[in-house]
């Protein structure tokens, strides 16, 4: 029998049990070491095969421990004005930032994506929601004609403003995370800046 307001009627021990995990994930990702499911079982102390019994799989634990922060809330509340230039470099700050507090988390839903593609629909899209919010008021002033050109920033953009990207920057290319951040920023707004240029101003009304 399914009892009244438990999700999926979970008794106090299985909550219990769920909470512990959601939390030694969540804990484990703060400090953006690497994280395993192993890893994450023996911080909850549980078995493995609990935490199995709880989350099939690595990035469905993740999904529910650390994956809904609202990046375009912080970035909503930290724009001033409507230069897509500014804004998108802010956009590329904030997700930086973001990647590298809970790194060992990201980098494990990365892997796991590449791994298998057919879990990409279950990775949230943070940097599209940032990249259209930061892009927002030039993309409604360019008009419906421009709506290619302004699909193509999104596009590239996506490449750049990406945890793959600064994971790039830091592995393969040796530079410190602040570093890593700032080459991605000062790329964002390069692209924005030439989008923005190449599109020619509508006038206003009246």
């Amino acid at each position: 029998m399914v009892e009244r307001g438990r999700p999926n009627g979970l008794s106090n021990t299985m909550e219990r049990t769920r909470s512990a995990i959601v939390t030694a994930a969540r804990d484990l990702a703060d400090t953006g070491a690497e994280i395993t499911m192993p890893t994450v079982a023996a911080h909850a102390r549980v078995s493995e095969a609990t935490a199995y019994r709880y989350f099939p799989d690595l990035l469905t634990l993740l999904r529910a421990a650390v994956m809904t922060e609202d990046l375009v809330a912080v970035l909503r509340s930290t724009t001033r004005g409507d230069d897509p230039v500014e804004r998108i470099g802010q956009a590329a700050e904030i997700l930086g930032r973001a990647v590298l507090r809970r790194q060992g988390a990201v980098r494990a839903v990365v892997a796991s994506t590449i791994a298998k593609p057919s879990t990409s629909k279950d990775r949230p899209a943070h940097r599209f929601g940032l990249i259209e919010h930061a892009l927002a008021p030039w993309a409604e002033s360019c008009g419906s004609e421009h709506r290619a050109d302004v699909e193509q920033l999104v596009r590239g953009l996506a490449l750049v403003v990406s945890a793959e990207s600064l994971f790039a920057l830091t592995d393969l290319c040796g530079l410190t995370p602040d570093d890593a951040i700032a080459s991605l920023v000062t790329t964002a707004r390069q692209m924005t800046a030439a989008a923005v240029a190449a599109v020619p101003a509508r006038p206003a009304a009246g």
